[in-house]
């Protein structure tokens, strides 16, 4: 029996030897470890020659670092923190006066993260202060690609070529609407401002640098238009802070009621129409006394069209008694009177719902010598706290109109629709809040002012 115990024993052990050797035969091997070798560093101190065996003064080093199995290269200069660099290439500049020489650590990096290191040791000469070069006459050309007479911010794709030079600059940096600096050995830069449709002022930051590392600057604003797709035949973007573009537009002035029993007095001042932060800004005011203020744009003699697809991105006013409208009359207006020269309302809105917009179109019914018009309203529940499209699309046959590009509103404006129809002539854009009135309701007793922002106007022909 001890025997067989024995046996049995050694045959229990046998087994399990045989078991663990063959599960660490299964067992996966370890990843490869790769490390780089034969790393080799080299430099050039800028400016080197017979006379000047330390460089120019400038204290500018171009390194060069190769190795083999190596994905990146680490410089380390002094206790700065260590520069990276795939190519293994890197300028550095160093700035203690005078002839010094310094240690520079250079790590080769494998794809395993493994790596090697060399120091190198190079002697600089920096000049002093004194002797420090500045660069001078700064001078930046901007040439916004595609402006001409009809397109003063360009063509739409955004493109600018900048061109700068300096007396004794070396390079040049480039900080677009304050981001990241862009460098420029020889002072050109093609730059496309493509983050924001329409016509935006870009702040642009040139910086000259010497080859002492000393540099001036200067900071020019450049308006560029940028279009996704096409450019508009007219559009005012409100992009300059100021009064409204008087180029583009006029006021109505005055009371009276304008024939709705409106409460308010149009006015030009800055109170009641400005651009800010780019937008148009039509406020509406208390005056303290149980009156009111507002503003009424108009381009009116100054720009007229027919037919074409009109946008409006606009915010509308929150105030009950506010009656805020995008619309526009025949430019016949002043020799016809209203409604024979016929008016399009893009967006109108009631004082008393601010949750919906109405598109309407009026004119002079020759058959009966009576005013007529037809109007359709849409909801819009967040018209008074984000911005929306209002647009208007015209031409010989209909008149449609939709918010955020869903038509709600057609009218056929053939003469066979609508007799002696005055939809084919010129027309022009006005833009008012008014207050109270026919549309604007009652205007509550603590009411001191609303606004309606306006993004952007632009035709499209």
């Amino acid at each position: 029996m001890k025997y067989l115990k024995r046996s049995y024993l050694l045959l229990f052990f046998g087994i399990c030897m045989f078991y663990t050797c063959s599960d660490s035969g299964d067992n996966p091997s370890e990843p490869e470890q790769i490390t780089p070798t034969n790393l080799v560093v080299s430099n050039n101190v800028v400016g080197v020659d017979t006379n000047n065996p330390n460089g120019d003064g400038s204290g500018v080093v171009n390194f060069t670092a190769s190795a083999n199995n190596a994905v990146k290269y680490g410089f380390k200069f002094g206790n700065n923190l260590e520069q990276q660099t795939t190519s293994g290439n890197i300028q550095y500049t160093f700035t203690d006066e005078g002839t010094n020489t310094y240690n520079v650590v250079v790590t080769a990096y494998s794809s395993t993260n493994n790596s090697i290191t060399v120091s190198k040791s190079v002697t600089v000469y920096v000049k002093s202060q004194s002797q420090q070069i500045i660069p001078s006459n700064l001078n930046v050309a901007v040439s916004v690609v595609g402006t001409d007479s009809n397109n003063p911010y360009g063509d739409g794709t955004g493109i600018v070529n900048f061109t700068s030079t300096a007396t004794n600059a070396v390079s040049y940096g480039y900080i677009i609407d304050n981001g990241t600096e862009v460098q420029s050995a020889d002072g050109t830069l093609q730059y496309t401002f493509n983050s924001i449709e329409g016509i935006e002022n870009h702040q642009i930051t040139v910086n000259a640098y010497s080859s002492t590392n000393h540099s001036v600057n200067t900071v020019k604003t450049v308006p560029v238009a940028f279009y996704n797709g096409a450019v508009p035949f007219w559009a005012d973007e409100f992009f300059e802070d100021g009064t409204p573009n008087s180029t583009n537009w006029g006021y109505d002035l005055g009371g009276g009621g304008w024939g709705n029993g409106e409460a308010q007095i149009y006015t030009s001042s800055s109170e009641n129409a400005k651009v800010e932060n780019g937008v148009l800004k039509i406020t509406a005011k208390s005056d303290g006394m149980g009156g009111y203020t507002s503003a009424r744009l108009k381009t009116q003699g100054k720009f007229q069209f027919t037919y074409g697809r009109v946008d409006v991105r606009a915010k509308l006013p929150a105030s009950a008694g506010t009656w805020p409208a995008i619309w526009m009359l025949g430019s016949n207006f002043t020799s016809v009177g209203w409604p024979k020269c016929g008016e399009i309302d893009i967006m109108e809105q009631l004082g008393s719902d601010k949750g919906k917009v109405l598109g309407t179109c009026h004119w002079f019914n020759t058959s009966n010598s009576s005013n007529a018009s037809y109007g359709l309203d849409t909801q819009v529940t967040n018209a008074t706290s984000e911005f929306h499209v209002y647009s208007m699309e015209w031409n010989a046959s209909t008149i449609k109109i939709r918010v955020d590009g869903n038509q709600y509103y057609i009218i056929d404006i053939t003469n066979s629709g609508i007799p002696n129809s005055p939809f084919h002539n010129d027309f022009f854009f006005i833009l008012n809040v008014a207050m109270g009135g026919s549309l604007g309701g009652s205007i509550p007793s603590n009411f001191t002012q609303s606004t309606m922002e306006i993004d952007y106007v632009r035709l499209y022909k």
